[in-house]
């Protein structure tokens, strides 16, 4: 059976903001979650020294973290943005299946800006009661540990792009994947493992 079809105004764009606006709600609040659960479960920076003087390796666990998150909640978002978006009747295959992944970017894209505002804002409330606290001692400028602060820098600055460009192809291929469920009407019971779905009652 053929998937419905809607039509659609010569010239009107094909870029639906109702399904991208809720991929982004829903990939920008999973984000934020995720980050907490992590925080809350020590998965942060944290510190470049343990107690005993030696490198810290929280900042390996954050940054995979960050990856992490970052697929994943662009795999939520871009699934929904591809399911829930209107197919129109006059593409291809292969034009349906552009236009999915390309919503699936444009989640991508709306939460990753929105979170780096977030992260923006809460990094210059840092700095802000940085400057305000009293002046760190001596040891704070001790060679090693300023060695250990760029280089935590730059594994946290690799994660956070590694994570963007994995975040953008699971949203492309998540959206994908939603277009292709939304048109031979895959029950949404399909993606929830066996254990956790609703048993039909008798």
């Amino acid at each position: 059976m053929a998937p419905p079809v809607t039509p659609i105004d010569a010239g009107r764009s094909y870029l639906e903001w109702g399904a991208s606006t809720g991929g982004i709600a829903v990939s920008c609040a999973l984000a934020i979650v995720l980050l907490q659960f992590g925080a809350g479960v020590g998965l942060s920076l944290g510190e470049p020294l343990l107690e005993d003087g030696s490198a810290s390796w929280n900042v390996i666990v954050a940054g995979l973290w960050t990856v992490v998150v970052a697929a994943a909640s662009g795999s939520a978002g871009g699934y929904i943005a591809g399911r829930m978006r209107a197919r129109h009747g006059d593409a291809a295959a292969s034009e349906v299946e552009f236009r999915d992944g390309t919503h699936g970017l444009v989640v991508w894209a709306g939460s990753t800006l929105i979170v780096a505002v977030l992260m923006a804002l809460l990094a210059a409330l840092a700095a802000v009661g940085a400057a305000a606290s009293p002046a760190a001692p001596d040891v704070m400028t001790d060679s090693i540990l300023v060695r250990l602060t760029q280089s935590n820098a730059i594994i946290m600055a690799f994660a956070i792009g590694a994570g963007a460009a994995l975040g953008a192809g699971a949203a492309w291929f998540a959206a994908i994947m939603g277009g292709e469920h939304r048109d031979n009407g895959l029950s949404v019971h399909t993606l929830v493992p066996g254990p956790f779905r609703r048993k039909s009652v008798r």
